[in-house]
């Protein structure tokens, strides 16, 4: 091998290894936020130990493709979820979905875009405080789909998160 193509593999490997403790950051905060809300608001997310005992039992490869959410109101936020197509999959995206207590699902829309899974939905805040920003909202979310035995596929999804 030349010097070119070990600082090639050297640096591509650096890129993975920077979107992997991206990841963890991102999940460290939202187990941070999680523990934080889930002690002002108990029971906001149902359950998560027998989903994940669930999920681990009965794993499928679930990966999150892309994530994209707005804040449409003070309250409001709109998301678009695209993911991997499987059996079983489209019952975890809306358990998920359904795990989020503290939201109102005004709408949702689950379609298929070749071989992927988009899920599109419209979700109001119940609760008040803490404020629920459009970050903490990612967070939420990301949480929901994790418990479900999803995986974020890092490349994509640093884009979607800003981070």
């Amino acid at each position: 091998m030349d010097k070119a193509s070990i600082i090639g593999d050297a640096v591509s490997y650096m890129h993975e290894l920077q979107a992997q403790a991206n990841m963890l950051k991102a999940e460290v905060e939202a187990l941070e936020t999680s523990l934080l809300l889930s002690k002002n608001y108990q029971g906001s997310v149902e359950n998560p130990m027998k989903d994940e005992f669930t999920n681990n039992i009965l794993s499928i490869r679930k990966k999150i493709i892309q994530m994209d959410m707005f804040q449409v109101d003070a309250k409001g936020f709109y998301v678009k979820i695209v993911c991997n197509k499987g059996e079983g999959v489209a019952a975890s995206l809306y358990k998920a979905l359904e795990s989020l207590t503290g939201f109102h699902v005004q709408n949702s829309n689950l379609s298929t875009v070749g071989n992927s899974f988009q899920l599109t939905f419209s979700l109001n805040v119940k609760i008040s405080e803490p404020e629920i920003n459009l970050h903490n909202m990612r967070i939420w979310v990301c949480e929901a789909f994790v418990k479900q035995g999803f995986e974020f596929i890092p490349f994509l999804m640093l884009d979607s998160f800003n981070l």
